[in-house]
């Protein structure tokens, strides 16, 4: 029987709960704000909206390096010599993480690689379906747990809403002029994952709750969702009536369970805080 170990990086922001479940290891992606770089994870994600109040500038956001993905590799491998390592990458249009993946992992045998093509919980649940996946099925072949991946991932819908454009203008992502109109219009964009890049959805006018139902609302009138794969992912500075509001919304589309995650550090590095998503597999 194989024994296979799942990495991936730390902005999938995966639950502790999923870290033990399926004993998932985390590769650190980092955060620089001024002159310090943290490793994601080692601290709480207040702090990035802290430093921007403070500073007026967003903390920059790293992916993994190859030594990041080798120690993890080596301790893996240290501990269970006879293991498989699933790489299951963050976006690789995103970031550099998965090619220091790659990199690292021509130092070892039996260490494949597949792209998720998702950040933040969009990543998580592709994850979450492979390791239950190779649970169900513990002598499949690395190569039939990559056509998995492959093919979840295409079935795999993943769209947030930032309660403030602040921070996608800050980093570049919104101009000015899209900025101040969507301001005075009050139009709340939605940000979907499109082959690995994140890109605007729809639009939606009012109030952020009234917007916020009507993206999740369309979530589910666009995709036919497996019940048990809604994740949904929050940033801090949400209000507890929001997130009752976005259970009730759920039980409407027929979900009665769905797991909440925190948002990292990477991720709410450029949606700001009180962000929202939303995730499942079609």
């Amino acid at each position: 029987m194989k024994k296979y170990i799942i990495t991936t990086e730390s902005g999938s922001d995966i639950s502790k709960e999923m870290i033990d479940r399926y004993n998932v290891q985390i590769v650190p992606m980092h955060v620089t704000m001024g002159n310090e770089t943290r490793p994601d994870g080692s601290f709480d994600v207040q702090e990035v909206f802290d430093y921007y109040d403070k500073t007026g500038n967003l903390p920059k956001t790293s992916g993994s390096s190859p030594q990041d993905n080798t120690e993890v590799f080596k301790k893996i491998f240290a501990e269970h010599p006879d293991a498989t390592i699933l790489h299951i990458g963050y976006s690789a249009v995103t970031t550099v993480s998965f090619n220091a993946a790659s990199v690292a992992a021509e130092d070892f045998e039996n260490v494949y690689l597949v792209d998720s093509k998702f950040v933040s919980v969009g990543a998580a649940t592709i994850v979450k379906a492979t390791a239950q996946f190779i649970e169900d099925n513990p002598d499949i072949s690395p190569e039939e747990v990559i056509a998995f991946v492959e093919n979840i991932r295409e079935r795999t819908h993943m769209v947030f809403m930032p309660k403030t454009l602040q921070y996608l203008k800050a980093g570049g992502r919104v101009s000015n002029l899209a900025f101040y109109s969507a301001n005075l219009l009050k139009i709340q964009p939605s940000i979907v994952l499109d082959n690995g890049y994140l890109v605007p959805g729809g639009k939606y006018r009012g109030s952020f709750d009234s917007c916020l139902k009507k993206m999740i609302n369309q979530f589910f009138k666009n995709h036919t969702i497996d019940p048990d794969s809604v994740i949904i992912v929050g940033a801090p500075g949400i209000e507890e009536s929001q997130k009752e509001m976005v259970f009730n919304l759920l039980r409407e589309n027929g979900i009665q369970e769905a797991e909440w995650m925190q948002a990292g550090a990477v991720i709410s590095s450029h949606g700001g805080p009180g962000a929202i998503g939303i995730t499942g597999i079609e």
